[in-house]
């Protein structure tokens, strides 16, 4: 299994079809001065084939050879036939295993790799069963004397503990379907120089194949990055060269350009300027610059501008607001007497509140403050309904728990309607959260030993409606005998917070990354907590604190270091969530 990768976000470059492996000159016997460098793996010259090896070593050396510290591809090209010298193209993916054993006599050599994982070309995770064994079936060939490998894989093949050393995650960023949203993409690239260059590229590459259906690339198809490099001066200003498709763009086109640009860019340190140019001109912005701050664009983020989320709470039956360990009722009728609420919800402007009655089977929808009574009755004949959740668009997402299984409805404008949501409709859902930026719902299914979770993606209208959903994908989980889910909730744009509890044991939370891959490396890890947890309160905001609501109505909170708070923030609180 990949561990966590090591903690920090480093400047790395991307491993893509259009980015280019080192695969000629000297392999580095000592380190190279970097900037960004903040590794300190050794460095690696792996030896170049010996005279007489057998297939088996030449296909051991091989594989080692990938393993150059810095990376190059020039002496496992050296262990390649003339033919393949010339086809091989290790750019097109990563493929990642925990070990190898080669098998084989004469011209046929079998590289069986144990828990093996694939990139694609964009360093995106590609999806596949936990422990599969990938068999790579190498023929070979001699050539003056001496046995060559005929026909290697299209990858660049390493072990597990090379990839959690020279690689790291970064997002990449497109727009949603209404252009209304930048949403994140994580590719994992191997450490270097070339950071920016390589994100750019993979912008110019467009999203991976499961968020296709749901993002938008506003780059024009067919651009290129002129010069296979960003230049990035000594005042912070990267120049990004691009082809002249770039010159096409309408003014509002060219602006999405801009605001993707900036929320790549800005994960790379020392960038905070941006300026693209074609053919060594600048290209004039709308507003008549030259460049952009690395910041431009915030708005487009999936917390609107990125005010501070606030926490909502259930007490006595009713919407309490939570600050500081204060608890004091809304000054909405939703905070007063009159109603006996289980579960809450509030809209990312905290202006709006949704609660269940609770029955399990009414929804209660209106404001959060002001003396306004306009109380909404949004659902009136659930059955047994789970916590609610609101998305950017203000989208109120329900699901029901029936006898046929899980029915999802979403709430736009007080007007009700149900979804189908392949994976999650019809199943026997526990939990589920919907992404800040409405492309993504999650459920955790009904299970005994471990959690079971599925994310199928949102497919909108061009003005925002939900239309579909896609095909759903099951996320591996970390670590086993966990026991069923409870609840899951957003720690982050891309990664998930598990909330588990088997018969006659603590309670535990663990992280999982919406791509199924390790994700990076994300919250500390909280210790196990003593005592029965039935909710979480989790903000995609990384500055807000984790919060679990027992069965006895206390409120705790995760310390950064990863403990939970020694006593609990609040009493009598029976449930709880984030506005935002």
């Amino acid at each position: 299994m990949i561990r966590k990768l090591l903690t920090a976000v480093i400047a790395v470059p991307l491993l893509a079809a259009c980015s280019v492996l080192p695969d000629s000159g000297a392999v580095h016997h000592r380190p190279i001065a970097s900037d960004t460098a903040v590794d300190d793996a050794p460095y690696f010259a792996p030896p170049t084939p010996a005279d007489g090896a057998a297939p088996t070593t030449i296909v051991n050396g091989f594989l080692r050879a990938m393993t150059a510290n810095p990376l190059s591809t020039a002496v496992a090209r050296s262990y390649l036939s003339a033919k393949a010298k010339s086809t091989w193209s290790p750019n097109e993916g990563t493929l990642i295993y925990e070990v190898d054993n080669e098998e084989g006599t004469g011209s046929s050599v079998v590289a069986r790799l144990a828990d093996a994982h694939r990139l694609d070309a964009r360093g995106g995770w590609l999806a596949g069963p936990t422990g599969h064994t990938e068999d790579l079936k190498l023929t070979l060939v001699k050539e003056e004397g001496q046995w060559r490998i005929d026909n290697p894989p299209n990858a660049l093949v390493v072990p597990t503990n090379y990839f959690e050393s020279h690689f790291a995650p970064f997002n990449l960023y497109f727009f949603d379907q209404t252009e209304r949203v930048v949403v994140p993409d994580i590719v994992y690239i191997p450490r270097g120089k070339q950071t920016a260059a390589n994100l750019v590229r993979g912008l110019l590459s467009g999203p991976g194949l499961a968020l296709a259906p749901v993002v938008r690339n506003a780059f024009p198809a067919g651009t290129d990055l002129d010069n296979l490099s960003v230049v990035v001066s000594g005042s912070g200003v990267a120049e990004v060269p691009l082809s002249n498709e770039m010159l096409k763009l309408s003014p509002a086109d060219l602006n999405r350009t801009v605001v993707q640009l900036a929320w790549t860019l800005r994960q790379v340190p020392g960038i905070t300027r941006v300026r693209i140019t074609v053919d060594g001109d600048p290209i004039p912005l709308v507003d008549g610059s030259s460049d952009f701050s690395v910041l431009t664009g915030i708005d487009f983020g999936p917390n609107g501008t990125g005010a501070a989320p606030g926490l909502v709470g259930l007490q006595n039956g009713r919407v309490v607001s939570v600050a500081r360990g204060v608890v004091d009722p809304v000054s909405s009728p939703l905070g007063k007497p009159g109603f006996s609420l289980r579960s809450v919800a509030a809209s990312q402007d905290g202006k709006t509140i949704a609660a269940i009655a609770g029955n399990g089977r009414t929804v209660f929808q209106g404001p959060r403050s002001g003396r306004s009574r306009a109380i909404r009755t949004v659902l009136t004949d659930g059955t047994n309904l789970l916590p609610p959740t609101y998305d950017m668009f203000r989208d109120l997402w329900l699901v029901d728990r029936t006898s046929r299984g899980a029915v999802v409805h979403v709430v736009h404008g007080g007007k009700e309607r149900v979804v189908v949501v392949p994976g999650i409709t019809g199943r026997s859902v526990t939990s589920f959260t919907v992404s800040s930026d409405g492309t993504r719902m999650v459920a955790t299914l009904a299970s005994k030993a471990n959690p079971l979770v599925q994310v199928a993606d949102i497919v909108r209208s061009e003005n925002g409606a939900v239309t579909s959903a896609t095909a759903p994908r099951s996320l591996p989980v970390p670590d086993t005998d966990l026991g069923p889910a409870l609840d899951v909730g957003w720690v982050g744009p891309t990664t998930l917070a598990v909330l588990t509890r088997s018969p006659g044991s603590d309670s535990r939370i663990v992280y999982v990354s919406i791509d199924g891959s390790p994700g990076d490396d994300g919250p500390v890890a909280p210790d196990s907590f003593a005592g029965k947890a039935t909710e979480l309160a989790t903000s995609t905001d990384p500055t807000m604190p984790l919060y679990l609501v027992t069965t006895d109505g206390k409120l705790y909170q995760l310390e950064p270091t990863g403990r939970w708070s020694a006593k609990p923030v609040a009493l009598g609180v029976t449930a709880a969530a984030y506005s935002g």
